[in-house]
This record gives structure tokens, C-alpha cells and sequence, in this order.
């Protein structure tokens, strides 16, 4: 085989591979519209809920709260507390990586400590942001578990009929 057939091979490989996984990728995220979803995002997340787009911890909090279920509360606090901490080492370790970098040329030991630091501290950072994402999608996934029962009741009285439809 000669090296430009070996070149070509290489491309054909890595042409297959790439439509294999472009193939499985999921690019679109089913919405459930009866249920409770959850939509990651940078910033901010998004829960899609009863035709309402919540965004942020605010309506999280009222979302989550009026449930006053405490695993639910728990996840979506655990949430929060990884988002802030998250958010604290991404920003001190890009700072500490960038002054790091900067004395680098000092030909000391600490400019590299310093820029290996920060960038271990981006990663934890990071890390934290995708579990505090994971215990958003639990508590959504707890809600919809619980209280994604809808009941449809009709009511008779001597004179009135009545329909309640309960989610």
C-alpha cells in the first residue's frame, strides 16, 4: 500500500467515523408538553413547565418550593450550592492561569504552579457546573415522578354538574 492510498484510507476512516456519530448524536431534546423539562443551557438553565419558560434561581425557588417536598428542595438546593461554587473556582482559576502564564517568563517554579493551580481550579470549576446541571435534571425528574398525575373529576349535585381537572 502505497503512503497516498494509506492518506486516503485514513480520511475515508475518519469520514465514517464522524457520520457514526453524527448519526447518534442527539441534536434535538424530546418535550414532553405534559410533563415538568428541563432545558441546560450556559446561562441560565430553563424549565419548561405548563407552557411557562422558568429561568433562574428565583423561579427555580418558587417552582420547586411550592412543592414543599424536601428531596425535591434538596436537589435544587445542592444545585445552587455547585452552581455558586462552580462559577467561584472557573473565575479564580482562569485568573490564576492568566497571572500564571504571565510570570512564566520569570524562569521561577511559581509562574507554573501558579497556571497548573488555576487550570486544576477551572476543571473542579467546571466539574461542579455539570453536578449542579445533574441535580437540576433529578429534581425535575423527582417532580414529574410525584406530582405529574393528572386527575380529571366530575362532581354532581342536585341541581350543578361540575368537571375539575387536577395536575
Amino acid at each position: 500500500m502505497t503512503a497516498a492510498n494509506h492518506g486516503r484510507m485514513k480520511n475515508v476512516l475518519l469520514l465514517l467515523l464522524t457520520c457514526f456519530w453524527a448519526y447518534t448524536a442527539g441534536a434535538q431534546q424530546r418535550i414532553d408538553t405534559r410533563k415538568m423539562s428541563f432545558i441546560p443551557g450556559l446561562k441560565p438553565n430553563n424549565i419548561l413547565y405548563n407552557d411557562t419558560l422558568y429561568m433562574g434561581s428565583r423561579q427555580f425557588m418558587s417552582l420547586f418550593y411550592r412543592t414543599r417536598d424536601q428531596e425535591i428542595i434538596y436537589y435544587y438546593r445542592k444545585h445552587q450550592s455547585n452552581k455558586i461554587a462552580g462559577n467561584i473556582l472557573g473565575v479564580t482559576g482562569t485568573l490564576a492561569t492568566l497571572v500564571g502564564l504571565a510570570i512564566v517568563s520569570d524562569n521561577s517554579g511559581t509562574g507554573w504552579a501558579l497556571a497548573g493551580a488555576g487550570f486544576a481550579s477551572t476543571l473542579a470549576g467546571g466539574y461542579l457546573l455539570v453536578r449542579g446541571q445533574q441535580n437540576l435534571q433529578t429534581a425535575v425528574i423527582l417532580f414529574n415522578n410525584k406530582y405529574n398525575n393528572a386527575t380529571l373529576n366530575l362532581g354532581l349535585g342536585e341541581k350543578r354538574a361540575g368537571l375539575t381537572f387536577n395536575f
